[in-house]
């Protein structure tokens, strides 16, 4: 892969980030013009509250921030997931850290613990991710060794498991309870907070920091494990960190902002295709790209409806679906060439 490639993908990928940063924070129901935003930051910073400086620094830049942050959070954790399984079709809901967030959510919900503080339904979410996927792991570790397969499987499993009793829960709930069941199952932005943004920045650049000190493993590992064991690479230690790491960080994007899917399929696959294999350079990357998509994508949720607003779950699904076909198609042709 040629360096001046490389370069100009990233030289790309900085100038979306900067286009998707400024229209978030330009369009709406109150539109502001792109000069106005460093002053109006600025003033809001400095306990001038007038109407445009309340939209930018209360509203549109923490939501901005909290998207590009789960954005960066789902697309790293899923480029390391990709290496450590060999498997393009990879993501972080394979582990099974969304499902059992989504149980935690929508059991919380129902019980009416939601109502005790904001921080009920994600503190529900972020333990209950946790506790699924340390169950997935215990049970794919046998005598100290983490089978990738059985790893795979289990994390299906219980996906089903909690989808099936989130679907249970649904059917009983009230309207209204399941009103806003579904609404934080669909993944929103809506009423982002800088609580959240300071949140996100810790378990985010701490997961990015990991995965990037792991990337040389991750690489070999890609190979096969074999390959691996053959070259002194600790099998075990590196997948229990990029294992725990992603469910720590995925359970942090999930408990923030609701299940949101495919960002990290779609974006390190691509990069993946079109930077090479390196996954030191594809972590950086993806970090770069998981924060555009989830920038634009939240554009598009919020200025489609106008004065109305999507889920932007909903968005990345109906990017992500098409793609997701795509790589199963490409996987079908790739055997039967084989």
């Amino acid at each position: 892969m040629s360096n001046r490639r490389i370069r100009w993908t990233f030289v790309t990928l900085g100038i979306a980030l900067f286009i998707g940063a400024a229209l978030e924070l330009s369009l709406g129901p109150v539109t502001i013009p792109v000069p106005q935003l460093i002053p109006d930051a600025w003033s809001y910073f400095q306990g001038v509250h007038d109407t445009n400086n309340v939209v930018i620094g209360a509203i549109r830049l923490p939501r901005l921030s909290v998207a590009a942050l789960v954005g960066a959070g789902l697309a790293t954790t899923g480029t390391a997931l990709q290496a450590v399984f060999r498997n393009p079709m990879a993501d972080p809901s394979i582990i099974g850290v969304s499902s059992g967030a989504s149980l935690g959510a929508v059991l919380t919900i129902q019980l009416g613990l939601s109502q005790l503080n904001e921080w009920s339904t994600p503190a529900a979410a972020f333990l209950s991710g946790l506790i699924v996927v340390f169950v997935i792991y215990r049970i794919a570790t046998v005598q100290g060794k983490t089978s990738i397969y059985a790893l795979l499987l289990s994390g299906v499993a219980f996906t089903a498991l909690c989808s099936s009793i989130v679907t249970l829960i649904l059917s009983l709930a009230p309207l209204e309870t399941m009103q806003q069941m579904l609404f934080w199952l669909m993944g929103g932005l809506n009423g982002s907070t800088w609580h959240e943004v300071l949140m996100l920045l810790v378990f985010v650049t701490v997961a990015v920091g990991i995965y990037l000190t792991q990337a040389h493993a991750l690489d070999v590992l890609s190979l096969g494990e074999e390959q691996a064991q053959g070259v002194g690479v600790p099998l075990q230690q590196t997948k229990q960190i990029v294992l725990v790491t992603s469910a720590f960080v995925v359970g942090a994007c999930v408990s923030s902002t609701g299940v949101i899917g495919f960002v990290g399929l779609v974006v390190p696959h691509l990069l993946r295709i079109w930077i090479g294999p390196s996954n030191r350079r594809l972590i950086v990357a993806s970090a770069i790209g998981g924060a555009v998509l989830m920038l634009f994508a939240d554009l598009i949720a919020r200025m489609i409806l106008l004065p109305a607003e999507l889920n932007v779950g909903i968005i990345t699904s109906l990017l992500g679906a098409p793609f997701f076909l795509f790589l199963l198609r490409r996987q079908e042709s790739s055997v039967y060439r084989g």
